[in-house]
């Protein structure tokens, strides 16, 4: 086993697992900028007039995609390899995101996050086979252990600082084109 290789794949896989996490949970903290057909307080931009059952519909529409297509993509990595499901899915929910910037309506928030759950169901399961298959046996848990803790540290202990923060500086919009940006530099 190459220990630098171990550690470049970890790193750069618990940075796209982490990029997940952000990706997929930074719309919580811009929700109340969507709910309003106005410009909300610190939004910069006009929402989308969604209720809060439309928000529910947006998580769960992400959620179920995204299970469906970790079964199928777990399986597809397995014979065609790792880079061929990690690379595009990374570039692709990473411009997912930025896109759900760009919605117009529910339904196109809908068709946007969906899109992006598909590709994150793909990445996830990929992006832990990774670190096993690379890792000497005596570190495989532990190094899988650091690879997915990027979730839960950029999704939900990062991210609403994150959203917040940038919210003084730009609109709820161009807050999913900033967190989308690392995401192609980790895809490439």
């Amino acid at each position: 086993w190459d220990t630098s290789y171990e550690w470049k794949a970890v790193l750069l896989l618990g940075l796209g697992f982490g990029l997940v996490g952000l990706d997929r949970w930074i719309i919580a903290p811009l929700f109340p900028c969507m709910v309003t057909t106005d410009i909300a307080p610190g939004c910069g931009a006009p929402g989308l007039g969604l209720d809060y059952q439309a928000i529910g519909n947006l998580v769960g529409i992400l959620g179920i995609v995204w299970g469906i297509f970790a079964a199928i993509s777990g399986r597809l990595s397995d014979a065609i390899g790792h880079r061929k499901i990690l690379i595009p899915a990374i570039l692709m929910f990473s411009l997912m995101s930025g896109v759900s910037g760009m919605a117009t309506g529910l339904a196109s928030l809908i068709a946007v996050r969906g899109l992006m759950g598909l590709m994150e169901g793909s990445y996830c399961p990929t992006s832990f086979a990774a670190p096993a298959a690379a890792a000497h046996p005596s570190r495989r848990g532990f190094l899988q252990g650091l690879q997915q803790r990027g979730f839960a540290l950029f999704g939900f202990g990062l991210g609403p600082i994150i959203a917040t923060q940038l919210l003084n500086y730009t609109s709820w919009r161009t807050v999913f084109w900033i967190v989308a940006i690392p995401g192609f530099f980790v895809g490439i």
